[in-house]
């Protein structure tokens, strides 16, 4: 390679860091404001919600929130049996007890709805980790579907980092996702 050759590729990474910044609209739960953020200090583990009295989405860090009450009474027949397949499936990646699940469900004004959303996940899980030997891949094939849990479809790579899939293999595991139980 000659000096113009690498002149030329000092020049386009230049220009790189000339181009505008996505910025992103955050949640600072302490002040009660949103402000605006560059999208690359997202990190895994932020998700997008709807904040009452706040319009629109907003990226939020989870552990600012505080808990909603417990609106619905303990779960029984299908929806108690979704809460433990979801609970037994994810329990390699998250250590929540089966107790904790149900009462996260319970606090959310629409279980029903997101007992659903947590089902298809399991299921879009099992389709790309139930035979993978690998506990990384799983794990990632596990972050994946979380990101996509907690994101618009746009946005998931904003708050996604694979250790060992592909971002071609996760890019897979999205676009199931987001497509849906009969996509």
């Amino acid at each position: 390679m000659g000096i113009r050759d690498w002149y030329k590729g000092r020049r386009s990474s230049d220009r790189r860091r000339d181009e505008p910044v996505e910025m992103v609209r955050f949640f600072d739960a302490p002040s009660g404001q949103v402000v605006r953020i560059p999208a690359t200090e997202l990190r895994p583990g932020i998700l997008q919600a709807r904040i009452e009295g706040v319009d629109g989405l907003v990226w939020v860090a989870p552990d600012q929130l505080e808990p909603n009450e417990i609106c619905h009474p303990p779960f029984d027949g299908d929806l108690l049996a979704s809460v433990r397949r979801i609970h037994a499936t994810f329990a390699e990646h998250c250590s929540l007890t089966f107790a904790q699940w149900e009462e996260g469900f319970r606090r959310d004004a629409d279980p029903q709805r997101e007992i659903a959303r947590c089902v298809h996940a399991v299921n879009v899980y099992l389709t790309f980790a139930e035979d993978e030997s690998d506990p990384v891949r799983r794990e990632d094939v596990f972050r994946t579907i979380v990101a996509c849990l907690t994101a618009t479809p746009d946005s998931v790579w904003h708050v996604l980092a694979t250790q060992a899939l592909t971002r071609r293999e996760a890019q897979r595991v999205i676009d199931r996702f987001f497509r849906g139980p009969k996509g």
